[in-house]
């Protein structure tokens, strides 16, 4: 990632994920963090071996990383790591933060999640460490609220607002492969990878 000049300490946000593929979804979760916020960089990090999946992700490692490039191409805030293959443990999102702290010491660090993933924090990878090593913003999206306040890690997180999209991933691989159109569903420059590749068909 090039390294920009700021004053003061950078802050930036971090968005870890499989991206298989990346869709609007993802995009207007770091947008409206990036509106709430006003980060210096908002990171893409796509997972390289994702430890909580019992199926690896349909696409390469690369396809995603490439998707992911496609979908950000033109914004001065986004940018996207490749570093989760070179690290030598499991993907989890504790390692990749002390990774980035090693690295970026200077830069202040929030890890951006959907109020969704709040609900199921305590089945993450050292949960309690996580959240003392880097600051956790969360994008409230309606109809989430009663299950984020009754989680335990509700108080350590800071909330913002976003639009309400039910988009995912797996739609669009089911969509791709029954024939459904899924134009409008992500970047038209990520849909056009997908067909010239033959992608999860």
């Amino acid at each position: 990632m090039p390294q920009t000049a700021y004053n003061g300490s950078p802050r930036w946000g971090i968005m870890g994920g499989i991206f298989d593929p990346i869709h609007f979804g993802h995009l207007l979760l770091a947008e409206a963090a990036q509106t709430a916020f006003k980060f210096d960089k908002i990171l893409f990090i796509p997972s390289f071996n994702p430890p909580h999946r019992t199926e690896k992700p349909v696409a390469s490692f690369e396809d995603r990383c490439l998707m992911v490039r496609l979908a950000i191409e033109g914004s001065d805030r986004f940018g996207l790591s490749d570093m989760e293959k070179d690290l030598k443990s499991p993907g989890y999102t504790l390692a990749i933060v002390d990774h980035l702290r090693h690295i970026y010491p200077e830069a202040k660090l929030h890890l951006i999640l959907g109020a969704d993933n709040i609900a199921q924090f305590d089945h993450w990878h050292k949960p309690d460490e996580l959240i003392n090593r880097i600051k956790i913003v969360a994008g409230m999206r309606p109809g989430y609220e009663q299950d984020f306040r009754q989680s335990k890690w509700a108080e350590k997180v800071e909330i913002f607002a976003m639009p309400l999209i039910e988009i995912s991933s797996t739609n669009i691989r089911n969509a791709i492969r029954n024939s459904i159109s899924i134009r409008y569903l992500l970047p038209e420059e990520v849909r056009q990878f997908i067909l010239s590749k033959g992608l999860y068909r």
